[in-house]
């Protein structure tokens, strides 16, 4: 009986998750497809569906530029957090630093900073830098928080693997350089590809730092914010213009699913 009882709850909560979860979607779904003047009555799940806000989003030429500066700006991003934090990982874990517990709590007080702390002084120094309003001043401006998060997350990746291989590569005449390279990097492939899927999906959605430095070359959070309108807000565009920025994030995290589940598994219980 108590067997059963447990099956029922789990099963309930898990209806009730998936409601939540999917609920909100459902509903942007509806006000992307249906008349404008019909958004604040009652619910309909029966009722003849219009794509044409979809058609209009996607023809908007601000909406596909900003799209662009999202990709461009999250790939690079996600190349200079690596290039920073995998080696940076590597010699806080594997290598003895001084005053590595200071450096630390360093890290995590800057991942924890509000964003615009970090974005009010960088906007001076990327006007000075000709990279304001750019990808690339963005992407830089992005370590301030992206570069501390991957670097914790790969120190526990680099925690697990064994000191006797770094040893064995050593005595074989391996560089310091050739041992990250050759011995500790094909190890910890499955953790370096779990940060750059946290690191893309982070800058992906984030609005305070994009907002603040640029103007002329918005990210696509920007644009789709863009939409609510001046006088009257264009409801069914700008749940058009939401679901078309959502979807590529969740059609990436469902292919991506298994290997952050075993990135993040590997790297906190090995």
């Amino acid at each position: 009986m108590f067997r059963k009882t447990g099956v029922v709850g789990r099963v309930i909560t898990l209806a009730i998750a998936v409601f939540v979860t999917i609920a909100p979607f459902y509903w942007i779904f509806v006000l992307s497809t249906q008349d404008p003047a019909s958004s604040f009555g009652e619910p309909r799940f029966f009722y003849h569906p219009s794509f044409s806000a979809f058609k209009t989003v996607w023809s908007d030429r601000d909406f596909l530029a900003a799209t662009r500066m999202s990709v461009i700006t999250g790939l690079l991003t996600v190349v200079i957090s690596l290039a920073v934090s995998i080696p940076a990982a590597y010699i806080l874990v594997k290598r003895k630093v001084r005053k590595r517990s200071g450096l630390l709590s360093w890290l995590f007080i800057a991942y924890l900073f509000p964003d615009f702390i970090i974005a009010l002084p960088l906007y001076s120094v990327l006007q000075n830098m000709g990279l304001y309003d750019t990808s690339i001043g963005l992407a830089l401006a992005y370590q301030g928080f992206m570069a501390p998060l991957a670097m914790w997350l790969l120190m526990a990746f680099f925690k697990a693997v064994p000191d006797e291989l770094g040893q064995a590569a050593k005595i074989d005449g391996c560089s310091e350089w050739a041992t990250l390279r050759r011995i500790y990097l094909p190890v910890v492939r499955s953790g370096v590809a779990t940060v750059a899927i946290l690191v893309a999906i982070n800058v992906w959605n984030e609005v305070t730092i994009a907002l603040a430095l640029t103007s002329s070359n918005p990210t696509l959070p920007i644009v789709v914010s863009s939409y609510k309108g001046y006088a009257a807000l264009r409801w069914d565009q700008l749940s058009a213009a939401i679901l078309l920025s959502v979807i590529p994030v969740l059609i990436f995290s469902t292919f991506a699913q298994k290997q952050i589940v075993r990135g993040l598994t590997e790297g906190m219980f090995n």
